[in-house]
């Protein structure tokens, strides 16, 4: 399967008084990134739901390499880098599309739940939503 990274370009709000993107939109764009990725992927965010499955985030990692600035755009790879049916990491790699230098990389740590919030096995629970999961990790980007 070959998908497409998540693309736009970084809005007015989203920058400080020097101009920089601030810390917290690339979070922000990791979700933008993660919806438009499971989408891709044959399995939207809202199908997850209507399942009766949550995904929330309990961990989210960020290293900051490069600044994105007002009007450029950027580029946002995402993979799922870990899956066991409970759990689920997504690694992001967020780049400048005009200069291609990688700006941050990230990763966000989720487990499955039921409308509750209690953790559920998707693999045990849902074999069909575990076996897209499982054939989502093969995915590779168009060149």
């Amino acid at each position: 399967m070959n998908i497409s990274p998540y693309c736009r370009n970084v809005y007015y709000y989203e920058t400080d008084r020097m101009n920089v993107v601030s810390h917290t939109n690339y979070i922000r764009w990791m979700e933008e990134a993660r919806i438009d990725f499971l989408k891709q992927i044959g399995i939207p965010y809202h199908k997850i739901e209507e399942t009766g499955y949550m995904l929330p985030v309990i961990e989210v990692k960020c290293r900051y390499n490069k600044s994105l600035t007002y009007g450029d755009d950027f580029s946002v790879y995402s993979v799922i880098s870990e899956y066991n049916g409970f759990k689920m990491k997504i690694s992001y790699e967020i780049y400048n599309s005009k200069t291609k230098e990688l700006c941050a990389s990230a990763e966000s740590c989720h487990c499955f739940t039921d409308s509750d919030m209690r953790p559920v096995r998707i693999s045990k629970k849902s074999p069909s939503l575990h076996e897209a999961f499982l054939n989502a990790m093969s995915i590779s980007y168009k060149n």
